[in-house]
């Protein structure tokens, strides 16, 4: 099988922590419960670590992976040690991998002494999981299948402003020569001759979804409304001209698309923390967009 560092990009699903606005443990307690689920569902876990440094930093932790036999090959490609976890390590993760947060920060070894971690089916060579953990962005799940989906989501449910979502878009059209892509993060407005643009969630307001009309309005910040001075509104002022401000009209192609960019943009809101209201006008929801967002 290619090894997950070359292959993760196609992942089919991702774990989304928002970090912004979660507990900082949130991300650890969710990659735990990941792990444990897989272990739990008969996949091996291979974990590749800075031994030296995990000696030093977490020496119960140390002894407790260091004890794990080391597998005769791995789909990590890497010098580090490698060790291996099979289901009868089920409960390894949560007693020996969590974290008690000090100074408000997750403590460094579990960021950057575990260095990769991969489950994959022993039978059929497949991965499922990759993570690097010093890498928030790798946090991939491939093929989980229906069966997986439900159980890692409940897996997750516990854990705050963190699900599992799609890889790459959520929603995406074109409008003329500009392509449109609601991610997990934000909203990409790419044009024809190569310029992006980039509206993170965190900006965002409200969304109405007006369903007569086949569009999305989306309520921003002014900016010059939340300076603290005549002259801070000034320059907020003339910042607002100068940049593109961010568009307040959205005209997917259809109901469907409109329908999964409202799903979605609820999901986002609801599940990452992100707590901006979306409003529906006009018609009821389409339950069945939800599992095409799954």
């Amino acid at each position: 099988m290619k090894p997950p560092e070359e292959s993760y990009g196609a992942a089919t699903h991702r774990v989304v922590t928002h970090a912004g606005v979660a507990p900082p443990d949130a991300w650890v307690r969710a990659e735990n419960a990941v792990l444990e689920t897989l272990l739990s569902a008969g996949l091996t876990v291979h974990v590749s670590l800075a031994a030296a440094y995990l000696e030093r930093s977490a020496p119960a932790a140390s002894d407790a992976l260091t004890d794990r036999p080391a597998p005769e090959q791995s789909p990590l490609s890497t010098t580090q040690t490698v060790v291996e976890l099979t289901p009868a390590d089920a409960a390894l993760p949560a007693a020996h991998l969590s974290v008690d947060p000090t100074d408000g920060a997750v403590p460094a070894w579990r960021r950057q002494a575990i260095d990769e971690i991969v489950a994959f089916d022993p039978e059929t060579g497949s991965w499922t999981y990759y993570s690097v953990p010093r890498k928030p962005a790798v946090r991939a799940i491939d093929e989980p299948g229906s069966d997986w989906k439900s159980g890692l989501r409940e897996a997750l449910a516990d854990v705050p402003c963190t699900a599992l979502f799609p890889h790459g878009a959520l929603a995406r059209w074109e409008v003329a020569d500009v392509a449109v892509e609601l991610t997990v993060e934000g909203l990409w407005l790419g044009r024809a001759d190569g310029t992006t643009r980039w509206y993170p969630h965190e900006h965002l307001e409200g969304v109405v979804v007006d369903e007569r009309e086949c569009e999305l309005v989306l309520s921003w910040p002014d900016w010059r409304d939340r300076a603290d001075s005549s002259l801070g509104r000034v320059v907020r002022g003339i910042v607002d001209r100068v940049r593109e401000s961010p568009p307040r009209l959205l005209h997917p192609p259809d109901e469907a698309t409109l329908s999964t960019a409202a799903t979605a943009f609820e999901l986002l809101s609801e599940r990452l923390c992100y707590g901006f209201e979306v409003r529906r006008h006009d018609r009821d929801a389409d339950a069945g967009v939800a599992s095409r967002l799954r």
